[in-house]
């Protein structure tokens, strides 16, 4: 079978024939048939962090699409279409009719399981609500097929293979580490599927930009320059940075150095070290971060090793001589460790305790299913989800080349602020809170409160700035 993705092939791949055919005919190409069965995986363990940016990974985790519409016919019967095999190539004719299919590779086993668990939980949420209350996409019924990336992006991008070609997805959702979304990311621009990451690696939305991505989570660089400023100005010049070395902690590490050395007041970077993911033993760095001169200290790491770190600064009673700092005092991870979290600083990803009617919504009908308070990779992924509906309805059809304009420049109010998704580099522009991590008050886990909130023109990028060099559709 030839490979679309090999050098050298002369097979057109989906990208090369929506290219060739433009929007009103990428509208007949498949991806909404053949989709099997309800695709639900049970989730496996939970852990939180990514290794791509992937903020999670972007966002919140460590560093941690599109397939075409059919049109109907005149009578109101559906319309055959023409539909591609997994090497590319056209094969017979299928209905045009049929559920909207959401492919969702994300990690359900491994270090950043917890992530997965939740963005499973939100995306299942967003399905039901896109259902129940606006009347599916193009009145057409939203399915959903979820496969673990095993946070590898050899994996992730095979399960992203299988998700379009196999389960027909028409848009991907999900991942958490950075390596694997961009290997995801990759995958989706050459299958001309639009892709939701959750990760937050600087590349996936600058340098690695494609027209099929699009990221509602937080970015690197938004992390940095809301988190590196405040926590300058509040707790002290002398910054010591440790991170996870790989896509996402890099990403975190160039950032916050950036924001760190560049701000007015004078400051120093004390050192800079780093751990693999999946590190468990922190005593060496704690015991040379406690020797120094540091103010406050920079936890690059997410998941699993961010517990851990803070765990063991507890022991070693870190906390009561220098400050801590984190870009991703998540839900999980903030249960995960109880009271040891208490007092740590950094950026607030989601602040649950909104009063907006948007966040209200969301926390609804998430409680009502799971009979908890959501995390924000859930939440993510349910404002993901539920932009990329408005943005198919609003053009009539889930056909990428028809999809992707209409989410360019979208506005919208979403739990964490009013939001606009650029046009420039696809990265979402809102809002972003700095806070400190308090003992619990409504729900078990800590809480927190909000200090200060950068306002989203200061803490995104000018475009000009993000490296991206928009390919064409």
């Amino acid at each position: 079978m030839v490979d679309p993705d090999k050098p050298g092939d002369s097979t057109p791949n989906r990208r090369t024939i929506l290219k060739a055919v433009g929007a009103s005919g990428v509208a007949t190409l498949a991806g909404l048939a053949g989709c099997a069965g309800n695709g639900e995986q049970t989730p496996t363990d939970g852990g939180d962090g990514g290794d791509g940016g992937d903020g999670g990974d972007g966002g919140d985790g460590g560093d941690g699409g599109n397939g075409s519409d059919g049109g109907d016919g005149d009578d109101g019967e559906p319309t055959p279409t023409e539909t591609e095999t997994s090497d590319g190539t056209p094969s017979g004719t299928v209905s045009a009719e049929g559920n909207v299919v959401v492919g969702s590779p994300v990690p359900l086993s491994g270090a950043l399981a917890a992530l997965g668990e939740d963005e499973q939980r939100g995306i299942n949420v967003a399905v039901d609500y896109i259902n129940e209350e606006m009347g599916g996409i193009n009145g057409r019924t939203v399915e959903v097929v979820f496969e673990d990336t095993e946070t590898n992006p050899a994996t992730g991008r095979e399960r992203a293979r299988r998700l379009v070609e196999q389960e027909g997805a028409d848009v991907l959702v999900g991942c958490v580490s950075g390596a694997v979304t961009n290997s995801v990311a990759d995958y989706a621009y050459d299958a001309g599927v639009p892709f939701w990451p959750y990760g937050g690696s600087e590349s996936t939305t600058g340098s690695s930009c494609a027209p099929t991505t699009f990221r509602y989570v937080y970015s690197a660089s938004q992390d940095a320059r809301a988190g590196a400023p405040w926590s300058v100005e509040n707790l002290g010049t002398n910054v010591w940075i440790h991170y996870a070395d790989y896509s996402y902690g890099q990403s975190i590490r160039d950032e916050w150095r950036r924001q760190i050395e560049n701000h007015e007041m004078d400051t120093n970077i004390v050192n800079v070290t780093s751990t693999s993911l999946g590190t468990s033993d922190y005593s060496s760095y704690l015991s040379q971060i406690q020797s120094s001169n540091a103010d406050w200290v920079l936890m690059g790491v997410t998941g699993s090793d961010l517990i851990a770190m803070i765990q063991q600064a507890n022991q070693f009673g870190l906390k009561q001589q220098k400050d801590l700092v984190s870009q991703n005092l998540t839900i999980p991870i903030r249960g995960a460790l109880g009271s040891a979290v208490v007092g740590v600083y950094g950026n607030i990803r989601y602040a649950h305790k909104s009063d907006s009617e948007s966040n209200q919504l969301f926390v609804d009908r998430f409680t009502s299913a799971h009979g908890q308070m959501p995390s924000e990779p859930a939440m993510v992924m349910w404002t993901s989800l539920l932009l990329h509906a408005r943005g198919a309805n609003e053009a009539g059809s889930v056909a990428t080349a028809d999809v992707v304009p209409a989410l360019e420049d979208i506005q919208s109010d979403t739990p964490m602020g009013q939001t606009t998704i650029r046009a420039c580099d696809h990265q979402a522009s809102r809002p972003y809170p700095m806070g400190r991590i308090t003992e619990p008050d409504e729900y078990e886990f800590p809480s927190y409160e909000i200090l200060d909130t950068r306002p989203a023109e200061e803490v995104i990028e000018p475009c000009e700035e993000t490296g991206c060099d928009m390919p064409s559709l």
